[in-house]
C-alpha cells in the first residue's frame, strides 16, 4: 500500500502543477506535465491491481468471499498492532486518492473554462476587431490595405 500511495502522491503533485501551469497558460510545461503523468499512471495502475490481487488472496485463503473494499474482514483475526498498521495505511491511501480525484476535478473545470474563455475571446476577435471599419494594421502600426493578418487572426 506504500508504494501505492506514493505512486498516488507523485500523480497528485503532477495534478497540482497542472494546476498552476494552466492558470499561467504555460503550454510547454503543461506538455512536459502531461507526458510525466503519462509516464507514472501505468506504475500506479500496478500497485492498484497487485494491491487488489493480494487482498483478494488473502480473502480466497481466509476461505471468505468479499468485495475488495471490505479489507476490514480479513483482519477479524489479526492481531492489535497489525489492525492499526494496516487501517492506519488504507486511510492514507484513501485520504491521497480522494486528494487526487478532488484535483483532477479541479483542473477539468479550469480547462473547461479556458477552452471557453478562449473560444470567447476568439469571437470576441472576429466580431470586433476583423470587422472594425477603420481598418487593419501592420507590423510598422500603419493601416494595411490587404487585410487582417498574423497568427491569431488565423486562429480566429
Amino acid at each position: 500500500m506504500t508504494s501505492e500511495e506514493s505512486q498516488y502522491r507523485r500523480l497528485l503533485r503532477l495534478a497540482w502543477r497542472q494546476n498552476s501551469y494552466m492558470k499561467r497558460q504555460d503550454v510547454d510545461r503543461l506538455d512536459a506535465n502531461a507526458a510525466q503523468w503519462s509516464q507514472y499512471l501505468p506504475a500506479a495502475d500496478r500497485s492498484r491491481i497487485a494491491r487488489e490481487r493480494l487482498i483478494s488472496d488473502m480473502a480466497k485463503a481466509a476461505g471468505l468471499n468479499l468485495p475488495l473494499a471490505q479489507v476490514s474482514d480479513l483482519l477479524s483475526s489479526a492481531n492489535t498492532a497489525t489492525k492499526t498498521q494496516v487501517t492506519r495505511a488504507m486511510k492514507r491511501l484513501r485520504d491521497t486518492v480522494a486528494q487526487l480525484a478532488r484535483q483532477n476535478e479541479l483542473n477539468r473545470n479550469l480547462a473547461e473554462f479556458c477552452l471557453d474563455l478562449a473560444q470567447e475571446e476568439s469571437k470576441i476577435f472576429k466580431d470586433c476587431v476583423l470587422k472594425d471599419p477603420a481598418g487593419c494594421y501592420g507590423d510598422d502600426a500603419q493601416k494595411t490595405g490587404r487585410g487582417p493578418g498574423g497568427f491569431i487572426v488565423k486562429q480566429a
